[in-house]
């Protein structure tokens, strides 16, 4: 197997590490489509169910937003918004990671829907910082620094067309 040694400076010392170049893409790979899974199945589970966002905010909110999101669930007109927003984000997501397509697009979206569940219950229960929404945006922000979606997904084929390498940012979107 081969290796790849990299070197990192930080704080003017040189810091060296190595790793075997299969590992990466392979786990990449496994915990995009794992992410991409979490999500579909959120989405569609709310889909099929009697879902409202309302119960969730009214209920569950607290912390230093506390009244801001009791006022959101409470109000009829927030919650047409909020519901859709959930349940076919959720599934856009899923689609856009277990495809491979406007991958760190998904991914950032996938992020602000966590860090939003996040602010809604500051501060964690059993922590006086860190809870699952917080590892999971990190595990995102890790996918896209890597661009998992070329990993066996549709942005390494969307890359190569002539029409998305004129258009430069849409290589934020892609990857």
């Amino acid at each position: 197997m081969q290796e790849t040694t990299h070197t990192l400076k930080v704080a003017g010392r040189d810091l060296h590490y190595r790793h075997v170049d299969l590992v990466i893409p392979v786990f990449a790979l496994l915990l995009r489509l794992s992410m991409g899974f979490i999500f579909i199945w959120a989405g569609f589970d709310k889909l099929i169910t009697d879902f409202s966002a309302s119960g969730f905010l009214v209920n569950a909110s607290k912390g230093p937003l506390k009244d801001l999101f009791v006022n959101m669930g409470e109000s009829n007109v927030a919650i047409n918004v909020v519901d859709p927003l959930v349940v076919y984000g959720q599934i856009l997501i899923g689609f856009s990671l277990i495809l491979g397509i406007f991958t760190r697009f998904g991914l950032l979206m996938g992020a602000a829907q966590l860090f939003l569940f996040y602010l809604a219950q500051l501060w964690p229960e059993f922590n006086p910082f860190l809870d699952e929404h917080i590892v999971y945006i990190l595990l995102m922000a890790l996918l896209g620094a890597l661009g998992a979606g070329r990993i066996l997904g549709l942005d390494g084929l969307i890359e190569r067309w002539e029409p998305v390498k004129r258009v430069r940012p849409l290589e934020y979107a892609l990857g």
